[in-house]
């Protein structure tokens, strides 16, 4: 197996590789609606880097605007949602979050935190130790 093969991931048919360059800046479970809509579940999972930090290897993925802060990206083949890239903050570098379970081995990243708890299923509870934050984060509460 590769060494970077826990760097690596795709969609569900393989249309759409990637790989990452670097570690992540954190991981999280979102409870936002968008997420909530965009992937038919209660929460979300996601991997955040540097948007420089991803190669596509093979596809290129599918882009819409789900909201005014943020563009999700999808296969185009299959319609695996793989990416959501949020508006740039003044100060911040771009980046791109993607998908922690399109990851080839998704138990390579623990959490962090969880963000848009305001938004979070009462049905479904959080009954971990971790962060909570009840709407998004910033650079500096991920660096915590």
């Amino acid at each position: 197996m590769n060494q970077h093969a826990h760097l690596e991931g795709g969609c569900q048919c393989g249309a759409v590789r990637y790989r990452l360059t670097t570690q992540p800046r954190w991981v999280g479970h979102c409870h936002c609606r968008m997420c909530q809509k965009a992937h038919g579940a209660p929460l979300v999972s996601w991997v955040a880097v540097p948007s420089n930090s991803v190669v596509f290897t093979k596809g290129l993925l599918k882009y819409y605007r789900s909201s005014e802060k943020a563009e999700r990206g999808f296969c185009p083949e299959c319609g695996t949602p793989i990416a959501c890239v949020p508006a740039s903050r003044p100060g911040e570098a771009p980046s791109i979050d993607l998908a922690l379970a399109t990851f080839d081995d998704p138990r390579t990243f623990a959490p962090m935190m969880h963000v848009w708890c305001d938004s979070a299923m009462p049905w479904l509870p959080i009954n971990d130790h971790l962060p909570r934050f009840g709407q998004g984060i910033t650079a500096d509460d991920a660096a915590e």
